[in-house]
């Protein structure tokens, strides 16, 4: 469905720190198995329901230790109802490793989501990240990918939030459409869109601003995966099927997250407001940048050999 002039488009998402205070086994027996669960169940009540989630290393779990659980999402994956989305193998600091790394992160992401569910994603997702680099819409926009959205900017940026929905300039002049103010990632729909005045406003502030009826918006759940609460689903569902059956002055729907940046137009992008530069944090985990110095040592020795070890094996083919 194509964009009309004023829309809402609303992203469902489970954001899950595959570590964080806890382990692996942590992760795949409680976290991965919570949202296959508790979104199946929702797939199956409301044909509605849409859901965005991250990290081919996750699926790769679902596969070998839920098999039969992963089969249904691949088939809710083929029937366009829940969407492999953010191009990665995992959501990653964007900070302390190298370029390479959040390159082979795109490629080896992108390659397995292709080969196990034959799908691909162009879009950058990265709600939950310590910070980013003023390379990295280059660096992104040279791995194909065509959108970037976090919700960590609210959190303390040095240089607040450039932009709602526009344009993040890299230093090679590639240039990276972004949603740097999407909401939270873990916000409930607690009434339905049109009794919202608070997510109206913003679609009708950033539309006043440079004439883009737009508006990309987050809802869901976090840290620890699982699925947007059935309410909230309730009336997500209720806010698209008000506007299609009334006449309104906006559009609410929802998606996969790259569907958004797909449906940008050339013309939409000139009128966007442009940034180029880092967008670094000064209060929330500033810290994790400069402690446990031990973890950034053996991260960068590890890249070094791993490039070793390609460039020798390389050389060992002639």
């Amino acid at each position: 469905m194509m964009m009309t002039k004023k829309k809402i488009f609303l992203i469902p998402y489970s954001h899950l720190d595959t570590q964080w205070r806890w382990e692996f086994p942590t992760t795949i027996k409680k976290y991965i198995k919570r949202t296959l669960e508790q979104n199946i169940y929702l797939f199956e009540k409301y044909p509605e329901h849409r859901f965005n989630f991250t990290g081919a290393i996750r699926y790769a779990m679902m596969k070998e230790y839920y098999p039969d659980l992963f089969q249904k999402v691949k088939t809710y994956i083929h029937e366009g109802r829940w969407n492999f989305v953010g191009t990665c193998l995992d959501e990653t600091d964007a900070l302390i490793p190298s370029v390479e790394s959040m390159i082979r992160n795109i490629l080896y992401g992108d390659r397995w989501a292709k080969e196990e569910l034959r799908k691909s994603s162009r879009d950058y997702v990265i709600p939950d990240c310590f910070g980013f680099p003023c390379n990295m819409p280059s660096v992104l926009r040279h791995c194909g990918i065509r959108g970037f959205s976090t919700q960590k900017l609210t959190w303390g940026s040095a240089v607040g939030i450039p932009f709602e929905i526009g344009i993040w300039k890299g230093p090679d002049g590639s240039e990276l459409v972004c949603a740097l103010n999407p909401g939270a990632y873990n916000s409930h729909l607690l009434r339905p869109i049109y009794k919202n005045k608070k997510r109206l406003k913003r679609l009708k502030k950033l539309g006043e601003k440079n004439d883009i009826w737009k508006s990309y918006q987050y809802y869901g759940v976090g840290d620890i995966g699982g699925a947007p609460s059935e309410g909230t689903v309730k009336r997500v569902i209720k806010s698209i099927k008000y506007t299609e059956e009334n006449d309104t002055w906006y559009q609410v729907s929802q998606g996969s997250s790259d569907q958004f940046f797909s449906e940008i137009t050339e013309q939409e992008k000139r009128k966007m407001d442009r940034y180029q530069g880092d967008l670094l944090l000064t209060n929330h985990s500033a810290g994790t940048l400069t402690s446990a110095a031990i973890m950034k040592r053996w991260n960068r020795k590890n890249e070094l050999l791993a490039f070793a070890a390609e460039a020798a094996a390389t050389i060992a083919l002639y």
